[in-house]
């Protein structure tokens, strides 16, 4: 009796997982098009670090591969996965980077 409770409860209670569609889909039911933004961004170290170790620190250099929502003058925006329904669609993995920090955007 106890195992019908906890599936009753399971089946209630569990929040509805998304499913994703991976970046190797090649729908194009989203009028959005696959890119590859390679940026820049910041690196920091709460640690105690000589001269020599701190003349050796570099920025980092991301790349992100994804559906272009957005670009203006002062953003890029991204996103890696969504899930299509009748209500329209919902986006996942989702990165916001300024149009300063991006070196370069090429379709793929």
């Amino acid at each position: 009796m106890v195992f019908g409770l906890v599936n009753i409860w399971y089946i209630s209670y569990m929040p509805r997982k998304r499913r994703k569609v991976s970046l190797t889909d090649k729908s194009a039911d989203i009028p959005f098009p696959k890119v590859r933004v390679e940026w820049i961004d910041c690196v920091s170290d709460s640690g105690w670090a000589t001269e020599k170790e701190f003349n050796k620190m570099k920025l980092a250099t991301p790349v992100n591969e994804g559906w272009l929502y957005s670009k203006d003058k002062d953003s890029v925006k991204l996103f890696a996965s969504y899930d299509k329904d009748d209500d329209g669609i919902t986006f996942g993995d989702r990165t916001m980077i300024p149009r300063q920090w991006v070196r370069k955007i090429q379709k793929i």
